[in-house]
């Protein structure tokens, strides 16, 4: 068995109905003042929202609460950190998708420092993150990033020579996550369609990743097996069945301790780069690449099939997880594999990049620059080219 190494992963209570047990949590930590961060979609429903916060004013937790939009940039996140300090929040609770929690993350940490975020990034700024935070709280209501479980918050800067750059540190990884289901129902079909795919793909890149291990080949394979028996149902009848939402919160939550173990392959090093320069969502850009770059790694693959069998062992069995069916042969299933891919990018409409304003200039641009990061065999600048332009 090969060695490997552990990231941290939260405290954790996973199942429905779980959000209920937040108020007597903080309680324990003694946590008088809270900066609650929520999305302008996240727990819509009034009633829901009354009790909730009711729920910690009940037990004397004074909130705060901010909504924000979209993938954060610095900016966002320097104003949040200003805008709080009159209030000295004592934790912040990010309650929403991946884009809020990772804002939440962020301002956690720059709370004790009171700098610019920017200066921390990875590849922008020149400081260090020193690791101090705020006791840090988050409630995925999507299935998607899987940031409630990692150690790196990603923000952004759109537009020319923008970016996609994490802020990160070990001490950074969420104090407590309360992964409650029941707040997922009302997630919209399309952003359920695109966070399911970007958290099928984080699982498929960690599981075939050249860093991958058994600790994290477990855990990928556990995420495949409730991806596929949930997550159409999770699109299609979101709204209504709880199991659905159940196993993809728990597949989401697995593709992040996968990937912050195991990391990443070249559909991530793509969407980086488009999503630093484009206002095209992770979730979509992931989705939207994640079948074409599947089938030209699996090609490459049997290039040198022998060679090769360890990825294409697991892309098999990939194929046979999501899928349901086993075909019996390792080739057969990997193309099984590719062909769910193109059927769920087409039957949930996840969009073109040129949706966006990416051009094929943009697409020839990236297949320069991309970082394949952990992809288990070589992709020539044409393969990435491809890759991009089959999705334009």
């Amino acid at each position: 068995m090969p060695d490997f190494s552990l990231a941290r992963i939260p405290r954790v209570h996973f199942g429905p109905g779980k959000r209920t047990l937040l108020p007597e949590l903080l309680e324990r930590q003694n946590l008088g003042r809270l900066l609650c961060v929520t999305g302008k979609r996240s727990f819509e429903e009034a009633e829901n929202r009354y009790r909730f916060f009711q729920g910690l004013k009940d037990r004397g937790i004074e909130t705060r609460i901010v909504q924000v939009c979209g993938e954060p940039s610095p900016e966002t996140v320097d104003a949040l950190v200003r805008e709080a300090g009159d209030f000295d929040p004592q934790g912040v609770l990010a309650l929403g998708g991946g884009s809020v929690i990772d804002t939440g993350k962020a301002v956690s940490a720059m709370l004790p420092v009171k700098d610019s975020v920017a200066h921390y990034l990875e590849g922008v700024g020149t400081k260090t993150p020193p690791g101090d935070k705020v006791f840090f709280i988050a409630l995925p209501t999507t299935s998607g990033t899987g940031s409630e479980a990692t150690k790196n918050a990603v923000i952004s800067r759109v537009g020319a020579g923008g970016f996609k750059k994490s802020l990160r540190h070990d001490n950074y990884v969420p104090d407590l996550v309360v992964v409650d289901p029941e707040l997922i129902l009302s997630c919209p079909k399309g952003i359920t369609a695109a966070s399911g795919l970007d958290a099928i793909t984080q699982l498929l890149e960690g599981y075939v990743s050249t860093a991958a291990s058994p600790f994290t080949d477990a855990l990928a394979a556990s995420g495949f097996g409730e991806a596929g028996k949930t997550f159409a149902r999770a699109v299609e009848q979101g709204t209504e069945d709880l199991e659905a939402r159940t196993g993809m919160a728990y597949a989401a939550f697995l593709s992040g301790i996968v990937l912050a173990n195991a990391d990443l392959g070249v559909v991530h090093g793509l969407a980086g780069f488009f999503g630093g320069r484009f206002p095209v969502p992770h979730g979509v850009a992931c989705g939207t690449l994640v079948a074409k770059a599947t089938e030209i790694i699996v090609e490459r693959l049997f290039d040198e099939p022998e060679k090769n069998r360890t990825a294409l062992d697991k892309y098999a069995s990939a194929g046979v997880l999501l899928a349901g069916d086993d075909l019996g042969n390792r080739e057969k299933n990997c193309r099984q594999l590719v062909d769910q891919l193109y059927r769920w990018t087409k039957a949930y409409d996840i969009p073109p990049l040129g949706e966006y304003g990416i051009t094929e200039a943009d697409c020839l641009e990236a297949s320069s620059g991309t970082n394949l990061r952990k992809t288990p065999v070589f992709l020539t600048e044409d393969d990435c080219r491809k890759i991009c332009l089959s999705r334009l």
